[in-house]
């Protein structure tokens, strides 16, 4: 025997049997598992969208990412998959509604909300195809386990048949004069056929395009009628591409900047950014009178330094406490009225009630961000995710009509707010009008937890809701089920007061639901959207219990795909250890990108209400009347 042959081989024989065994097992597990990976992957297919069209995905071999939109051509791109290429054939929009149901203006509407989907995907295509990816490597994983087990179970077979000697019988096998001349064939052929279509230079079809320059379909190639249109339209849509892009670059920009100059003040008053910048001393001028006027309605002297007094914390995306600039000046709570600073006293103390930035400071222990009617604008969505990071958010709640109309294809409006959302936070959706089943099933997929008419917990809090009344397609709108809104709020009202439900919040959709609940009043916070209006806050006496009702939103300019037209509106609430809300505030994007970050409201007083977002707003509002 050749010594370089026979010295591995008395090594190997060397070793103890049951060495032997597991290193074979192992090296057998290990060559058929890449087999049936390589496999697997390089012959996947898979279901996901592309804007608002059904599409079926297939991997291939051509290091292409190939789109077929049938007669209108084909777009080509290089493939982000590295060797392994993809297909994508482009199939219907699916819809809700027969024929006869259709009129032209819900035509139009859902012609409108197709062109909303393919805005969307040509600003943000990663979207699109990082979906169509994971959902082939899902079927590829699951053809390679298929081909693994089936593997296995012909090993297994073959041990049987011949009686734990396979190796025996398969070197017996090999020994026939057929059998080299075969291995070699099946080996030539499958080589090829891997390879062939990797090396293999056909001509890429269609061209570039220099109207998509600096867009990230800069390097497709482009064929058929397809071309024409982009080439004829791509100017003004490239325009769009660019302004929408420069918008809301500067509102993120604006809501960074107005944050922080927020938290420098304790939030006590609205701060607004433009360009980047804020009016700091503005501000602080703001900040000092809106102080002044605390100390008067409160007056208390300064307490008495302590040597051994030790800072305090404060919660994440709260003020800082009294040792920190974000803390708002105001009265000390320890302190009575009308005593000489430093002086000890034994009178009672008389301590004014921690309303808005106060309350979030000293009580403040849950931070939530809450949206509502995003409608599938990405860029929006982007900015609510980056709120959460900056107000240090442990829960998101969305209040419904994330999605245009609800058709499956809109996964990508449920996959980009759970993306946006910085890993850790807690997130909590409701199904709006314009949300579907689909959207709840995706949803669900993403790892939220979607309201179903039970008592749900999420960051320390317990959440009741239920999906929409109203189901709001392309092509109008009807009752979802067998209730409508009023008979939904009074089973919700029944389920917060029973025993042991100590329901914190209801997330519902509509505000048509609350009747019940507040009549009812078991339940302290309601949440609400769909108007398109932020109506702000108002609380009444219910029969158990103070209820609070917020009800948020934007002009429908402001959910729109590409830069609002109107106020967008997005909220931040901050909830103590026990549940109950101890301040809100709104952040408003606005039509000119800039950015206001509002001031902590407390929660009024039962029968009142503060309407709007700003202080100003709100200080009108509740202002005694001089007649």
């Amino acid at each position: 025997m050749n010594p370089v042959i026979a010295l591995p081989r008395r090594w190997w024989d060397a070793r103890s049997v049951a060495f032997r065994k597991i290193t074979r097992t192992l090296v057998l597990l290990l060559l058929t598992g890449a087999v049936s990976l390589l496999v697997g992957l390089s012959t996947a297919t898979a279901s996901s969208p592309v804007g608002p069209h059904e599409a079926e995905w297939s991997t291939t071999l051509n290091s292409r990412l190939t789109l077929d939109l049938g007669p209108l051509g084909t777009i080509s791109h290089a493939s982000p998959a590295g060797p392994f290429g993809v297909d994508v054939v482009i199939g219907e929009i699916p819809g809700e509604f027969s024929s006869s149901q259709v009129d032209t203006d819900s035509l139009g509407q859902a012609l409108s909300a197709d062109g909303s989907s393919y805005l969307a995907l040509i600003s943000r295509p990663e979207l699109t195809i990082q979906a169509g990816l994971h959902a082939l490597v899902a079927d590829g994983l699951r053809r390679a386990g298929l081909i693994e087990s089936v593997v296995l179970c012909l090993v297994a077979a073959g041990r049987l048949a011949a009686r734990g000697r396979l190796r025996d019988a398969v070197r017996d096998g090999l020994s026939g004069t057929w059998a080299s001349p075969l291995i070699g064939v099946t080996a030539v052929v499958t080589v090829l056929g891997l390879l062939v279509p990797v090396l293999r230079s056909d001509a890429v079809p269609g061209t570039r395009l220099d109207v998509l320059a600096h867009t990230p379909l800069a390097q497709a190639r482009l064929s058929g009628r397809i071309a024409d249109v982009v080439q004829a339209y791509g100017d003004q849509i490239v325009g769009r591409l660019e302004s929408n892009q420069a918008f809301y670059a500067q509102a993120e920009d604006n809501l960074a900047a107005a944050w922080r100059a927020s938290q420098e003040v304790g939030g006590i008053v609205d701060v607004t950014a433009a360009s980047g910048t804020v009016d700091t001393a503005a501000v602080r001028e703001q900040a000092e009178a809106a102080a002044a006027r605390n100390s008067a309605a409160f007056p208390s002297p300064a307490p008495t330094p302590s040597p051994s007094a030790a800072p305090t914390s404060s919660p994440p995306g709260a003020p800082a406490s009294s040792t920190s600039p974000d803390e708002p000046t105001g009265p000390s709570s320890s302190s009575s009225p009308g005593a000489s600073p430093g002086a000890p006293t034994s009178e009672p103390t008389t301590s004014p009630p921690s309303t808005g930035a106060q309350a979030v400071a000293e009580h403040g222990r849950t931070t939530v961000v809450l949206t509502t009617d995003l409608h599938c604008n990405l860029d929006v969505i982007a900015l609510a995710g980056r709120l959460d990071g900056l107000s240090g958010a442990r829960l998101h709640l969305d209040d419904g009509d994330l999605t245009m109309t609800g058709s499956s294809p809109e996964q990508v409006c449920v996959d980009a707010l759970t993306d946006a959302i910085p890993s850790g936070v807690a997130r909590v959706a409701t199904i709006g009008n314009h949300d579907s089943e689909a959207t709840a099933n995706q949803l669900r997929a993403r790892g939220w937890t979607v309201t179903d008419g039970t008592v749900q917990s999420a960051a320390g809090l317990r959440i009741l809701g239920d999906v929409d009344a109203d189901r709001s397609p392309a092509g109008g709108t009807y009752q979802r089920g067998s209730e409508n809104s009023a008979q939904i709020g009074a089973r919700l009202a029944r389920t917060s007061c029973k025993a042991g439900a100590d329901v914190d919040v209801v997330l519902i959709h509509q505000p048509y639901t609350f009747g019940p609940l507040v009549s009812e009043g078991c339940a302290p916070l309601l949440l609400a959207g769909h108007l398109h209006q932020e109506k702000g806050m108002s609380v009444s006496r219910g029969g158990n219990t103070t209820v609070t009702q917020l009800i948020s939103g934007a002009g429908k300019g402001g959910t729109s795909i590409g830069p609002v037209t109107q106020d967008a509106y997005l909220h931040v609430l901050s909830f103590d250890e026990n549940g109950a809300l101890r301040g809100w505030r709104a952040v408003v994007v606005h039509p000119d990108a800039s950015v206001t970050v509002g001031a902590w409201n407390g929660v009024p007083e039962p029968g009142s209400a503060l309407v709007g977002a700003s202080r100003d707003a709100l200080e009108a509002t509740t202002a005694p009347s001089d007649d």
